[in-house]
């Protein structure tokens, strides 16, 4: 098969005929959040759009072949899909030894293959427009969150709008109006947050683009109608601990060590987090500190009696605290889910599945990425990393579609700087 360079890093005509293809297709994968199909079982209206989507990527692919560009992303798709690998793996004798529901089991595969699902998609974004992917996918983003609050600007006034933003965000978040209230929308919202962090933490080789300052005006202003507490304090945090790796590792002969040694320490810090939560960590705050942890002290209570910190505890299979939540009388419940997806991991894959999963998230990860695209895109994907689990402490974030799409595909677009393009190893 003849293989040619069509996929460079210049938007050229043909491209952005593509762009007007795929930003409609990916504008819907992020508009159709919760709706689903019933094809015998039901499938996410999102899930449709990113086959559609990696399924044209694919034909690009077979009609405009660049090798070299396929077979790095292909490296990206296998990194980025292997905690979901483990999960499956972990989950499997669990499933069958413990007699799992088939719904239980089900909803623990599918969180799985959706996962591995929006990773190939966006995969697929960036075989055919390159680091424009990057754009391309925010912009569809953009798109699908304006239509949202456009319609509620339209129904209350701009006027309206504007008072209840402010309110919303002098008040951190803590006074949130009917008006705005529709505008946050969950995983949205936090993929937004996470492009914000790469916009700022990466100004110096985006700046010069015509569509940076707009997009970086638009993304703020889209998160802030959905405003996510824990995420400002995350994207804050990560900002710092980028500004702290980059001087550390700064000439230093070993360019690995420090980012080793920080990304398996958050790893620990993540086991203590969560054995401090089985301790009383929520009860605590409230009842000695007066926080409001918004319920969450009920909730991890909630799960108590399923799980015990030790490696003598092997899980319970992937689906089981999704299940749980599911399970819940609504009339009696209003919160249906854990808000913690870090304890979750732990509930459902068990001790040693818990280690397995947090590695290969986090420290093989970077270390790979590191070796792939060099420091700054290693420093890059530990943020990237680090703000799905640290939003993850108290929201579930781990399984949201679009921050694990998002993630990935800022991931795999780390090289953008880059003279060689993928697989280059300096910037």
């Amino acid at each position: 098969m003849k293989t040619t360079k069509t996929t460079g890093e210049k938007m050229t005509p043909v491209m952005a005929a593509l762009a007007v293809l795929y930003i409609p297709l990916a504008a819907a994968m992020y508009y159709y959040h919760e709706a689903t199909i019933s094809l015998g079982i039901n499938i996410m209206y999102k899930m449709v759009f990113a086959i559609i989507i990696a399924g044209i990527s694919f034909m690009v692919f077979l009609i405009e072949t660049d090798l070299a560009r396929a077979q790095s992303l292909l490296k990206y798709i296998v990194l980025l899909s292997l905690p979901h690998i483990i999960a499956i793996l972990v989950s499997l004798p669990l499933w069958t030894f413990q007699t799992t529901p088939m719904a239980t089991l089900r909803r623990g595969l599918f969180a799985q293959i959706y996962s591995i699902g929006i990773i190939v998609a966006v995969a697929g974004i960036m075989y055919v427009f390159g680091k424009n992917g990057l754009w391309v996918n925010l912009i569809a983003m953009v798109a699908a969150n304006s239509v949202t609050i456009l319609g509620l600007i339209r129904n209350a006034g701009l006027g309206e709008y504007w008072q209840a933003l402010k309110t919303l965000i002098l008040s951190f978040g803590m006074e949130v109006s009917t008006v705005i209230s529709k505008a946050e929308i969950h995983e949205l919202t936090f993929a937004m947050g996470l492009y914000i962090l790469y916009l700022v933490m990466d100004w110096r080789s985006l700046w010069k683009s015509k569509l940076f300052l707009p997009m970086l005006f638009l993304t703020s202003f889209c998160y802030l109608s959905g405003f996510k507490r824990i995420g400002v304090v995350v994207i804050i945090a990560c900002l710092f601990i980028k500004i702290i790796l980059s001087a550390l590792i700064r000439g230093k002969g070993d360019r690995w060590g420090w980012l080793i040694i920080f990304t398996v320490g958050a790893v620990v810090v993540m086991f203590l987090y969560i054995s401090a939560v089985r301790m009383g960590l929520f009860e605590i705050l409230e009842k000695y500190f007066g926080i409001d942890t918004m319920g969450r002290d009920h909730l991890s209570q909630f799960v108590e009696e399923y799980y015990h910190i030790g490696p003598g505890y092997m899980g319970r299979g992937s689906g089981f605290v999704s299940k749980l939540f599911n399970d819940r009388p609504g009339d009696i419940y209003t919160i249906r889910a854990l808000h913690n997806d870090v304890l979750g991991i732990y509930v459902d894959l068990g001790f040693w599945g818990f280690w397995m999963w947090m590695l290969s998230f986090l420290p093989l990860r970077v270390m790979l990425v590191t070796k792939w695209q060099g420091v700054h895109g290693g420093i890059l994907c530990a943020c990237y990393s680090l703000f799905v689990l640290g939003t993850a402490l108290t929201d579930n974030t781990i399984y949201y579609i679009y921050v694990i799409g998002t993630a990935a595909i800022l991931t795999m677009g780390g090289y953008s700087g880059e003279k060689k393009g993928i697989g280059g190893n300096q910037r």
